[in-house]
């Protein structure tokens, strides 16, 4: 006598395997897209100080007194930071001479990245920075 073999999958034996897996395969996606996210809020912090810097750097070079100014170099850095996301903004200036006997303006700026995602302890913490040397104009 010949039995039938059972070829047939039953599909009651997986019911919530796919449900999940999907919840596997969204919590990881999750946590990738909101690591880039957080990534692209520092980077674009970073390239506010970096402008920054450099705007009040320039200012600063224009003559040497605009170099001797902390407040005016650090109102034209600040005035460059109307897309950060950034809190405790600090602007820090300095000059110096070279060794051909040039002035040189030094302006440092630095603030610490806002947490825009609510997740604790991970943007609240960073800093971002950046310092911009030019040599005064004479």
């Amino acid at each position: 006598m010949i039995t039938k073999l059972h070829l047939m999958h039953d599909p009651r034996a997986e019911s919530g395997q796919g449900l999940v897996e999907s919840a596997l395969v969204f919590t990881v996606l999750m946590v990738i897209i909101l690591g880039l996210v957080d990534f692209a809020f520092v980077f674009q912090a970073y390239i506010g100080v970096v402008n920054a810097a450099g705007v009040g750097a320039t200012y600063g070079a224009t003559s040497v007194s605009a170099a001797n100014t902390p407040t005016a170099i650090s109102a034209a850095a600040l005035a460059e930071s109307n897309a950060w996301h950034c809190a405790n903004q600090s602007v820090a200036s300095s000059t110096s001479t070279d060794g051909f006997g040039y002035t040189m303006v030094s302006v440092t700026v630095q603030c610490q990245v806002a947490d825009l995602i609510a997740i604790p302890e991970t943007l609240n913490q960073m800093w971002v920075s950046n310092t911009a040397v030019r040599r005064v104009r004479q």
